[in-house]
């Protein structure tokens, strides 16, 4: 299976590349100012559904109204959509929120011939996936990402899940979207601290998979600001080009694409302390600050490797030194708690599975050759609270 990571061009201004997940390729149509252009072909391509379900955030009203305009203009003679909005808020990605979705689903009509639209960031996608995998055995899911971390990450892969009191993305499955379709500019709606901090998945991916892209994110970085660059294009690609090679091989991350958990299982727990106040990319660049302090203990990174993670996210706002504020003793129950466990046998809460990288890009191989390996509790407890000791 050959998969496409170098944009071609389709219909101006639409772009189009792909990623496979297993056995299934997953176009991805993407461009900048097109979202007429783009939900008229996403409309081309949903052929005989008998309805939509756009499942879409609440934070834009003006946009779900537009594309779901748009999509029941598609067709001649109206094609039926159906708008339910969630309140993309940790504390509601939740099952009991995704059987009140697929309820409102099946009262507003949803068949076996429905599809579900997800209009959002990375948790509309996941709960919208939880209902497109579950209702009716099976929906086809089509992704609309409109967040950094969205577009460039969550949406490459086929993981859906809600989360439990213990921990993120306790509940769920695996479930790959028919397709991907995303208007840049939509991410040009969230505010400038999510912008940049969304990027921590591509400064993981440089710093674990592609070292040597770090001068092309810094530049992707750097252009943000400017509404004329193609900085949003190149952190897509940046994505892209991480992903693809692995979750073609492995499309469930549950071998090599583990690597992709790199900085989660820190940053997991610093995102469920701060209790909402970090964004998913900001505690995952603490927790690969705190991976790599980890690794450097170990004597696994030299210093170079080290200050090559200050570097490509101090740009971000993860900045050492300036740690967030969080409750030591909740943040250290919450590490014990990863969603990562079981994948090492035996392991108590002595240790802590983590994803550790041995230079940059060269993650250190684990048992059965999965990137992952015990490391002592107390070990990675003084690191993360070396990380977060203010200057």
């Amino acid at each position: 299976m050959t998969t496409a990571t170098t944009p071609r061009a389709t219909a101006a201004p639409l772009r189009e590349t792909s990623f496979a997940l297993g056995d299934e390729v997953v176009p991805y149509t993407y461009g900048d100012r097109c979202t007429e252009e783009l939900v008229a072909g996403l409309g081309a391509e949903l052929g005989a559904v008998d309805r939509v379900v756009l499942v879409a955030d609440a934070v834009a009203p003006a946009l779900a109204e537009k594309v779901a305009a748009a999509l029941a203009g598609s067709r001649a003679g109206g094609l039926p959509v159906v708008v339910l909005t969630l309140t993309a808020r940790e504390e509601l990605k939740t099952l009991p929120v995704v059987l009140d979705l697929a309820e409102r689903a099946v009262e507003a009509g949803a068949t076996r011939g429905t599809v579900v639209v997800a209009l959002g960031g990375g948790l509309v996608g996941n709960v919208a996936g939880m209902v497109a995998a579950t209702l009716f055995r099976g929906l086809p899911l089509v992704q609309l990402p409109t967040t950094p971390v969205a577009a460039f990450d969550a949406v490459l892969s086929a993981k859906q899940g809600v989360n439990l009191s213990a921990g993120k993305n306790m509940v769920g499955t695996f479930w790959t979207p028919a397709s991907v379709w995303c208007d840049l500019d939509w991410l040009r709606g969230v505010d400038e601290r999510q912008l940049l901090t969304g990027t921590a998945e591509m400064a993981k991916n440089v710093l674990a998979v592609l070292p040597e892209r770090e001068e092309d994110l810094l530049t992707a970085v750097d252009g943000l600001g400017d509404h004329g660059s193609d900085a949003l294009a190149r952190l897509l690609q940046i994505g892209v080009d991480a992903k693809a090679p692995m979750l073609a091989a492995d499309p469930h991350e549950r071998r090599e694409a583990l690597v992709f958990e790199y900085g989660h299982t820190v940053g997991h727990a610093v995102e469920l302390a701060s209790r909402g106040a970090l964004s998913h990319g900001a505690s995952v660049g603490w927790g690969m600050l705190a991976a790599a302090e980890v690794s450097r203990r170990l004597g696994l990174l030299d210093e170079a490797a080290v200050a090559a993670h200050a570097r490509v996210l101090t740009p971000l706002g993860v900045r050492a030194g300036h740690p967030p504020r969080l409750e030591r003793a909740a943040l250290h129950r919450l590490l014990l708690r990863d969603n990562k466990r079981g994948y090492l046998p035996g392991t108590g809460d002595d240790v802590v599975p983590m994803v550790l990288l041995e230079a940059l890009g060269r993650p250190l191989a684990g048992e059965n050759g999965r990137p992952l390996v015990p490391v002592d509790a107390d070990l990675v407890h003084e690191a993360v609270d070396a990380v977060l000791q203010p200057s």
